[in-house]
């Protein structure tokens, strides 16, 4: 995608300067780096083309409200993560929509010129143009790839958008294993294909959990009832109180309870728990995060308290589970 500053396709330069050591952080190791100028404040962009798919990661640093066009060349199917900041945007074929910070989802974009809102702050997005034929022949081995892109067509046809998914802790990871690569050539393409999978299938379940949370029956509060669950799914912590959640959400302790038992069959702590010890169990089988840090990240300030409660759960001790890898 190329940023204009008016809707003609003519592109404005900006000035290109210096990266300042702040943004030094944000930098990856494999992208091409522009960083410009204007009058409304700054962007950094990195880039990465490969002949299946596009990366893109923008960073804006907007000193005043403005509004930037985004010109797509040709048709697309997107994967567009908003990891900062939240943007209003006018998507040719979908009207209006809101960018929300910490979410993504997939989208077919066709040839088009399409408008932004940008307040004065920081924003990041990180945008994969994804070639259709190359998804096209990843989905005729990957059933659950081909239900992906028969949905994003069908709600595309319709003249609809692919609902938003929050960033869980699955899709950050591959975004920082793959923003952090250090590999080049061909296992840097591979890594990327690999992580572009990842996330294209956990985006897939999600919807599927959607449909589901969806088919349940409307009670009070529902819609923030879901937020909180999704909340809860997507970044598991003990510090998820009862007390903490319903006050974060202006509700009443026994209310937010008794509606979230009705609603989902199972009581909050049980779900906050359930969802720690899922995240603890990902943690010690698929990566090698020592196992006092895994405990710390979900809360725990006793790794004597976490082995207790993940051996009671899962029925093993933590150290003998990472033994069996």
């Amino acid at each position: 995608m190329n940023v204009l500053i008016a809707p003609d396709q003519i592109k404005d330069p900006g000035q290109e300067i210096v990266i300042p050591d702040h943004l030094h952080p944000y930098l990856v190791p494999w992208g091409t780096r522009q960083y410009r100028q204007y009058k409304f404040g700054t962007i950094l962009t990195q880039t990465f083309l490969h002949k299946h798919y596009r990366i893109y990661i923008y960073r804006f640093m907007i000193t005043q409200p403005v509004n930037l066009f985004f010109a797509v060349d040709e048709p697309t199917i997107a994967l567009r993560h908003m990891l900062e900041g939240s943007v209003y945007a006018e998507v040719q074929g979908f009207g209006r929509v809101e960018l929300e910070p910490q979410r993504y989802n997939l989208i077919y974009l066709p040839t088009s010129i399409n408008e932004a809102w940008f307040e004065a702050g920081p924003a990041e997005s990180l945008h994969m143009e994804l070639e259709y034929t190359w998804l096209e022949e990843m989905a005729e081995s990957n059933e659950e790839i081909a239900e992906l892109m028969n949905r994003v067509m069908t709600v595309s046809n319709e003249g609809k958008l692919m609902q938003p998914a929050l960033i869980d802790y699955n899709v950050h990871e591959t975004l920082h294993a793959m923003r952090h690569s250090q590999e080049t050539g061909g296992i840097l393409l591979m890594e990327f294909k690999t992580g572009i999978l990842k996330i294209l299938t956990q985006y897939g379940k999600v919807l599927k959990e959607q449909d589901q949370l969806d088919g349940l029956p409307d009670i009070p509060n529902k819609e923030l009832l879901v937020k909180i669950w999704e909340m809860v799914k997507a970044n598991p912590h003990i510090h998820h109180t009862l007390a903490r959640l319903a006050r974060m959400n202006h509700m009443h302790e026994k209310t937010l309870s008794r509606h979230f038992q009705r609603l989902f069959k199972i009581s909050l702590p049980a779900f906050v728990h359930k969802q720690c010890m899922a995240r603890a169990y990902h943690l010690i089988t698929t990566t090698e995060q020592n196992l006092s840090d895994i405990a710390y990240d979900l809360g725990y300030t006793e790794i004597s308290n976490f082995n207790r409660a993940f051996k009671k759960h899962h029925g093993i001790p933590p150290q003998a589970l990472r033994n069996m890898r």
